[in-house]
């Protein structure tokens, strides 16, 4: 129950912060987005897990599980989540990234051994189906652009996503540090990125940090209880009640629905079909 709330909770976190960054990216672009919240994670936990990880608990094993859940996830699948979005569109490429938990918990069974009963199952279908309902909803009717091997962009980085947080949960289980879990993750990212810092500096200035400081606090913090998430549970149960976030995202962005006069019926079925899939997973 404890991994249930604190997913739920990372849920409500990261769509909050997600909010704050739409806003400014009124102003500038993914790319500085990403750049900022990448360097603000790692300047804040790198220190703190040095002062707060026994370094007793620390072994070459763990490190280098965290090291590479950091390349895939954030480091890599937010670029191949950015690049989808620019060549199939928002809607087509958030609809298919939604379908996470499913690889999530298909690489858990295997490399984890955990074990999905059928209502488990049930669950993790109903809120993957919401979940692409409500993105659907957010970015209005879908439009696919450029052809269909640009699929390749958000598919991968769904199913790199699932490998990321089984290697994070095998991190956690044989080096239980979650502090050091998160800095590795955003020191990782942060050297995915340096290429693109050094190649254009200005994607990382001063109205880049006024716009994205406070949501990459927000993201940092949900990243953190994400990994006390999923040190008290399972791949397969903490990830699908993650996805719940478009849910919350879509309740706190209303002026979405500006200018529509009746909330989409799609947005109906795709809030009751994540709230139930939620339900499912949690009494699973």
């Amino acid at each position: 129950m404890v991994s249930s709330i604190l997913a739920i909770l990372t849920a409500f976190i990261w769509a909050l912060s997600v909010v704050l960054v739409r806003k400014g990216l009124d102003s500038s672009n993914f790319v500085s987005a990403s750049l900022v919240i990448t360097v603000v994670g790692a300047v804040i936990f790198t220190p703190l897990s040095l002062l707060l990880t026994p370094m007793e608990s620390v072994n070459i094993y763990g490190f280098s599980l965290f090291l590479l859940a950091g390349f895939i996830q954030p480091g890599l699948v937010r670029l191949l989540y950015f690049k989808g979005m620019e060549k199939v569109g928002a809607s087509v490429n958030a609809s298919i990234y939604a379908s996470y938990p499913i690889f999530s918990s298909l690489t858990a069974v295997f490399l984890l051994n955990e074990e999905l009963r059928i209502g488990l199952w049930i669950g993790i279908v109903c809120v993957v189906f919401g979940a692409v309902m409500v993105e659907r909803a957010m970015y209005g009717s879908v439009v696919f652009r450029g052809c269909v091997r640009d699929l390749i962009y958000p598919f991968l980085a769904a199913v790199l996503v699932g490998f990321s947080y089984v290697f994070k949960k095998e991190g956690l289980n044989v080096c239980d540090t979650p502090i050091m879990g998160v800095a590795v993750g955003y020191a990782a990212a942060l050297i995915l990125y340096l290429p693109i810092m050094f190649m254009n500096p200005t994607l990382l200035g001063r109205n880049s940090f006024k716009l994205f400081w406070k949501p990459s606090i927000g993201l940092c913090i949900g990243h953190l209880i994400m990994f006390y998430a999923l040190r008290y549970g399972d791949v397969s149960t903490v990830t699908p009640l993650i996805q719940v976030e478009p849910l919350f995202i879509f309740l706190l962005i209303h002026y979405y629905l500006k200018g529509i006069e009746k909330i989409p019926p799609k947005l109906v079925v795709g809030a009751i079909t994540i709230i139930l899939g939620a339900v499912l997973v949690v009494l699973a």
